[in-house]
């Protein structure tokens, strides 16, 4: 069969992930006044890559034998396909239905993927496509006879596959370029995926569970490693960036990782998205000895109350400070989250959450907006505030819902601000540039 995966994008002047926010997608909107205006152009410039799950589904295919295609834009000659394959997002859902439309006047088949269009489907399936429930790589790698499938509706499917039955991801074909990632540094990157799955208390509003569930599994330590080993070989990538919701979530599968990985001496760097519960000291300094480059942590507020009102559990504050300080103190970067507008938020818990951005000072800081998702828990709580248009306002940079103290345009301010207050400063300067000379 030859197959076109078609992931369509918004047209807009920020970068869009659809990887990001658990495959929701987001769309790095920082603010409207100088400085995340500057920012928001550079990211778009320096970082990109496709959704894991649709780079993935791309390897299965041509392993069973097909031709595959991946695409942003619609080829003109798209009716030499035989099938379509449409990766969903919510940040670009009305772009995609659009495109869905579109191809279906080819009147062939049109299969929908992602995690977005796993909890809504229903406007997927009205635009005239079929949506593939839960984890389409693992569908599309059994072999099967794709003309059987029914047009129209949505699929669920059981497997028994494990991480490690899938095929490396087919970055050759996807990647046109070396920016997927400069953000630490000037290396070559590439995602890589070790584990699925989060167990933590923040499911109510994350999206990450949706789809990868609650309880985390993980690839085999030395099949990771081979898999880096490989991409280095291929492309001479030396900086990988981990996509797993929490890194480290099986100390002892992070520990068996680390010694493969130290005792192959591939001289390769790394960045992990992880909770600073899980990071003691010696693991840190096994980690910082297998390549660790950088840790991306969520802060999300200051105020405890706001926290636990939006049930995210956090360490302690004098926990956060000791933590962090011991990751720069090993010349491991350091990038922390923030979210403003949580349902509690005040003037005074977010100007003190921007003020203690400052104080952690760590060398990137990212503000996003409280977005309650379609498909978790607190939408539900949430749904008769919405007062979004459509979905791809949900791009968690807007406030989405009617808040008890602010308007969305009070909320884009407070965003310019954190993003100016931070990143305008000396101490700030001093701390990004000692980043990179010492690391």
């Amino acid at each position: 069969m030859n197959i076109l995966i078609l992931d369509p994008e918004k047209k807009v002047s920020y970068r869009i992930s659809k990887d990001t926010s658990g495959g929701y997608g987001t769309g790095n909107n920082f603010g409207d006044t100088i400085v995340p205006m500057f920012l928001k152009k550079t990211l778009k410039k320096v970082h990109d890559w496709p959704p894991m799950f649709a780079v993935y589904t791309m390897s299965a295919l041509k392993k069973n034998g097909h031709k595959v295609d991946y695409q942003k834009n619609l080829p003109e000659n798209f009716n030499q396909y035989d099938f379509f394959i449409v990766v969903s997002s919510i940040v670009c859902c009305e772009t995609e239905c659009e495109y869905i439309k579109e191809l279906s006047k080819s009147k062939k088949k049109i299969f929908v993927i992602g995690p977005y269009a796993t909890n809504m489907p229903q406007k997927y399936i009205n635009a005239g496509g079929t949506v593939i429930m839960g984890e389409p790589e693992f569908f599309f790698l059994k072999d099967q006879d794709l003309n059987k499938l029914e047009n129209g509706k949505s699929i669920s499917f059981n497997h028994d596959y494990a991480l490690d039955d899938l095929p490396y991801p087919d970055w050759n074909n996807v990647v046109k370029s070396n920016k997927t990632s400069l953000l630490f540094g000037t290396d070559k990157s590439l995602p890589i995926l070790a584990t699925r799955g989060c167990p933590y208390s923040c499911f109510k509003y994350c999206v990450y569970p949706l789809q990868q569930g609650r309880k985390p599994r993980q690839r085999d330590p030395k099949s990771i490693v081979d898999e880096l080993e490989y991409w280095n070989l291929k492309f001479k990538v030396k900086m990988f960036i981990f996509r797993d919701p929490v890194f480290s979530i099986n100390k002892k599968h992070t520990i068996e990782f680390c010694n493969f990985l130290i005792n192959r001496k591939l001289n390769l760097k790394f960045v992990i998205e992880t909770h600073l519960r899980i990071l003691d000291t010696d693991l840190i300094d096994l980690l910082k000895k297998a390549g660790l480059k950088a840790v991306k942590v969520g802060v999300e507020s200051f105020d405890e109350k706001v926290l636990k009102e939006s049930g995210r559990f956090s360490v302690s504050k004098d926990q956060q400070l000791e933590k962090i300080r011991e990751l720069e103190k090993k010349k491991i970067q350091v990038s922390a989250m923030y979210i403003l507008g949580f349902p509690t938020d005040t003037d005074e818990t977010i100007n003190k959450t921007i003020n203690y951005s400052k104080k952690l000072n760590t060398t990137y800081a990212q503000f996003s907006v409280w977005t309650p998702y379609p498909g978790t828990p607190v939408y539900s709580e949430f749904k008769d505030k919405i007062n979004a248009e459509k979905y791809e306002n949900f791009d968690q940079y807007q406030l989405v819902y009617n808040h008890n103290l602010f308007n969305k345009y009070e909320i884009r301010n407070y965003l310019s601000k954190a993003y100016t207050a931070y990143y305008l400063r000396i101490n700030w300067l001093i701390k990004y540039i000692k980043s990179f000379i010492t690391v």
